[in-house]
């Protein structure tokens, strides 16, 4: 049964729950990116250049969440866990914003001489310039740096009465989707924007249980925008 206007938080999560356990809803998409306002509890961590740079991103990369609708399409599900391949519950490791590629070896720019091509040229054009093969270049060092991308930093709160296994990251602005339809991902880009709701006075949460990765959307008003002439 849908939750009534009277509902708690923990009804209506519990609902939740219950829909993606027994698979009552509508398949959206795919969430690769969910923006966060601003919060008077949270202080960013020092040092964290991603954060500094683009604010409290999380950026889910490989590893997206899949997005659905209830059946009367009342809320917005999230209906796989957050988890890495080792099964923990994590975000994926950036690429650091503040990274520069070095600068090219003369080497790398000009290659190295091919002492035996060069050889066997000049013993038929004696003043022929020497022939040059290009160097490997190192992938490792010109591999952008990665750096943590921790969940306990982009955000301060927990959800009461969770025992502190719920983080409570408040207030979601957008979210980046890459819609799907009859199971098959589309080559194109929704973005779900959220509102405060002045019926219930809420603003939009995204809840992450720290100790098994279920998550969740609470609260708040969202419109899907699609690109013009999608439906």
């Amino acid at each position: 049964m849908a939750p009534t206007a009277t509902a708690t938080p923990a009804d209506i999560l519990k609902y939740q729950s219950d829909l993606v356990r027994t698979g009552n809803y509508l398949p959206l998409g795919r969430i690769n990116k969910i923006a966060l306002g601003p919060c008077a509890s949270y202080t960013p961590p020092p040092g964290d250049p991603f954060i500094a740079k683009f604010g409290r991103l999380i950026d889910l990369r490989e590893r997206f969440l899949p997005l659905a609708y209830s059946l009367d399409r009342s809320q917005l599900l999230i209906t796989a866990p957050l988890m890495d391949r080792n099964g923990r519950v994590s975000l994926p490791d950036l690429p650091d914003p503040n990274w520069q590629p070095p600068e090219r070896t003369r080497e790398e720019i000009t290659g190295v001489e091919d002492k035996e091509a060069t050889a066997r040229l000049r013993k038929e054009t004696p003043n022929a310039p020497p022939v040059m093969k290009p160097v490997e270049v190192d992938r490792a060092r010109n591999t952008p740096r990665m750096i943590p991308q921790r969940l306990e930093d982009r955000t301060s709160d927990k959800l009461a009465g969770s025992g502190g296994r719920i983080l409570v990251f408040q207030p979601v602005e957008s979210m980046a989707v890459q819609p799907e339809k009859d199971s098959n991902l589309l080559p194109t880009a929704w973005v779900v924007e959220f509102s405060f709701n002045p019926m219930d006075q809420t603003h939009a949460c995204f809840l992450v249980n720290a100790a098994t990765g279920e998550c969740h959307l609470f609260g708040g008003r969202w419109d899907i925008k699609r690109p013009m002439g999608e439906e």
